[in-house]
């Protein structure tokens, strides 16, 4: 499939540069669409500019060219009577088609005749003066390239994306061509990355996929010589300790207190109580759960019940010090440390009493004084 390219432009004025930038897109392999060559689509109920914003969707780059002519007033603005006042401001087919591209998210290359920029900045620039003499019924104040300033306000609503004047068409040329070459350059370059990208993710699954069955294997062989000497239990009790400690770390890690050391050492019950409030109200808090125990993330996220729940653990810590509550504390990273990596560690006996002793003991470390 070719690349189509919607060429948009005054078209009295500019009808030769229309006729080689569709010869030279031609040359390019690419399909020109211009409404004059009969690659539009001309619904026969419709208006013909109508056709051309249809089309303009269709494309996949725009070349829009601006001389002096603003160009013709739109189907809608004829049928509201507006073409007797051609000097007010109307928006042209051109101006129109250059909306529906950008609407579109479709690249958009501008040219703008030279003199034509040049006077633009002298109107920029004199712009209440020259508007107070057009408003003037018997001044002859004629600009020397355009035929209204209803061009000026098309560049300046243009002015948003890159604007290259030209003086012949030799120069839209080049800068097509450059262009049109800077993007199939990067074109490849994606290609290319695409195709490392999609070869590291396939080593990375087979190291993966090679690393399980080895840890099967040295499991299995671990687990025969420990077995024999009958130190198994004991290597998979560590290894549980480990992980527990790992994980709970990871829940310190997602909550802040707004003061530290409020305990002193003689005050250890009040750890028991903060850790037991903050597993009953916040880690086995019913409403984050469905039936099977899985974290319902999308459910919580829009929902009010970060709030609720933050809520209510720190008026349960309130009631054991005034000074006690959380800063900042994340219940999603949390509930999702919780839910996937250490419940499903409590089927083994003791291990959801040793997680909940290493939760106490990160929390004295929190708040009892260490003097």
């Amino acid at each position: 499939m070719k690349p189509r390219i919607f060429v948009s432009s005054t078209y009295y004025d500019l009808k030769h540069i229309r006729n080689n930038v569709e010869r030279f897109v031609n040359q390019y392999g690419f399909e020109p669409v211009l409404f004059e060559s009969g690659n539009v689509f001309f619904e026969h109920d419709k208006e013909l500019d109508i056709s051309c914003y249809n089309e303009v969707k269709l494309c996949h780059m725009m070349v829009l060219i601006i001389g002096g002519r603003y160009g013709a007033p739109t189907s809608e603005e004829k049928q509201n009577d507006f073409v007797k006042k051609y000097e007010k401001n109307y928006i042209s087919i051109t101006r129109k088609e250059f909306r529906e591209a950008v609407d579109n998210n479709i690249p958009i290359y501008i040219f703008v005749e030279k003199n034509v920029y040049s006077e633009y900045h002298t109107f920029k620039k004199n712009k209440k003066i020259i508007l107070d003499i057009l408003k003037n019924p018997e001044s002859n104040f004629r600009f020397a390239y355009v035929d209204s300033p209803n061009v000026f306000d098309f560049i300046d609503e243009v002015k948003v994306k890159a604007i290259t004047t030209f003086e012949k068409f030799e120069e839209i040329e080049v800068y097509l061509r450059s262009q049109w070459a800077g993007m199939f350059y990067n074109y490849i370059i994606e290609l290319i990355k695409e195709k490392d990208k999609n070869k590291i993710i396939d080593e990375v699954s087979e190291l993966h996929n090679i690393s399980e069955r080895m840890n099967e294997m040295i499991n299995q062989i671990g687990k025969s010589i420990l077995t024999e000497s009958g130190e198994y239990e004991d290597v998979v009790k560590r290894q549980n300790e480990k992980t527990i400690l790992f994980y709970t770390n990871k829940i310190i890690e997602n909550l802040k207190f707004s003061n530290i050391f409020i305990f002193d050492d003689k005050e250890e019950g009040k750890i028991f109580e903060v850790t037991e409030h903050f597993v009953d109200i916040v880690l086995n808090n019913a409403q984050v759960y469905d039936q099977n125990g899985v974290f319902l993330d999308t459910d919580f996220i829009f929902s009010d019940l970060e709030e609720e729940i933050g809520n209510s653990i720190n008026k349960a810590f309130k009631d054991i010090n005034d000074s006690l509550h959380f800063e900042s504390i994340n219940l999603y990273n949390i509930y999702d440390i919780y839910s996937s990596k250490l419940k499903p560690l409590f089927d083994n006996n003791g291990l959801e009493s040793l997680f909940k002793e290493t939760l106490e003991e990160l929390f004295g470390k929190n708040l009892i004084a260490p003097f």
